[in-house]
């Protein structure tokens, strides 16, 4: 199948998901498959109620993946997305009128690959998590634990999407992650919990560069006499760009910690709470794992 064929099947697959008129107030102008996400999914209307309440702005620009990685400001309460709705369904429609669909297809990836999902979680986990501390290896634990949450609750965003549409949104690049968890882990709200909690330790520890031939003991370590449900989440956990972990976060990081310990600090001014440090040695998580369980219970899973 020729590129631009594959991307018009994803494109009508998930046009033709029928929308819910009851969450039209909730659908962003012009955001591609926002509404069809939200006729889908709870977390996702409910990560859309939590944002607005705070205070959350969405401004319908274009944006690249390289601005919102390095200009966008994750700690403020505007969200940036490329308005490209209309675009794609005007190709879906009309592709024979299109001279280069492959060079079409290019432009609207360019400027379409972030999840609005993703990026209001961030804004909604910062009120959630404690202070931050102030130096540069505590605060470089403290934010990919924030991203170990957020990654977790793109992973329940694919579960519910489910495992024949969520690829599908995953290519259009609105989500992040399919949707695999396996049907033993999605038999009771305790099991899926604790699979995703595991996920989230697993995708922490590969944040934080353990070696990936130690993270399945780490894991097992912690999450003792559950092999085989620790086995599929580590697994899941590992489908994390590498890309990503090994170079654009830690470099991330390194450019802006200070940018990002001033903007926390603002942010928590004043709060009654003690500092989150986390501890260095990856197997004393406690305090981690109860927050975890808090921001499951605020997402309704």
């Amino acid at each position: 199948m020729t590129v631009s064929a594959s991307f018009l099947k994803d494109a009508r697959q998930l046009l033709a998901v029928p929308c819910s008129p009851r969450f039209a107030k909730l659908v962003l102008f012009e955001y591609v498959f926002d509404h069809q996400l939200l006729s889908l999914s709870g977390v996702y209307r409910e990560s859309r109620k939590q944002y607005l309440e705070l205070g959350g702005r969405f401004a319908p620009r274009i944006s690249s993946t390289m601005r919102s990685l390095s200009a966008q400001d994750l700690f403020a309460d505007d969200i940036d997305y490329t308005p490209a709705a209309t675009e794609i369904e005007w190709f879906a429609k009309n592709e024979a009128d299109v001279y280069d669909p492959t060079e079409e297809i290019a432009a609207l990836e360019r400027f379409n690959t972030i999840s609005v999902f993703h990026e209001q979680n961030h804004r909604i986990l910062w009120r959630l998590l404690p202070p931050a501390p102030k130096t540069e290896r505590e605060l470089g634990r403290y934010l990919n634990f924030a991203e170990s949450l957020v990654v977790m609750l793109d992973l329940a965003l694919a579960d519910q999407v489910g495992p024949k549409l969520s690829p599908t949104f995953e290519r259009m690049k609105v989500i992040y992650r399919t949707g695999r968890a396996p049907k033993a882990s999605l038999a009771t709200k305790s099991a899926y919990r604790d699979y995703l909690l595991v996920a989230m330790y697993a995708t922490y520890l590969i944040l934080e560069l353990v070696n990936p031939d130690d993270i399945q003991n780490a894991v097992d370590y912690v999450f003792p006499g559950q092999k085989k449900m620790t086995r599929e989440a580590v697994t899941r956990a590992f489908d994390i760009s590498e890309l990503f972990t090994r170079i654009t976060n830690p470099q991330w990081q390194e450019r802006y910690w200070k940018d990002a310990g001033r903007a926390l600090a603002k942010m928590h001014r004043g709060s009654a709470m003690t500092p989150l440090h986390i501890p260095k040695d990856p197997l004393g998580l406690e305090e981690e794992f109860v927050i975890a369980r808090q921001v499951l219970e605020q997402f309704g899973l």
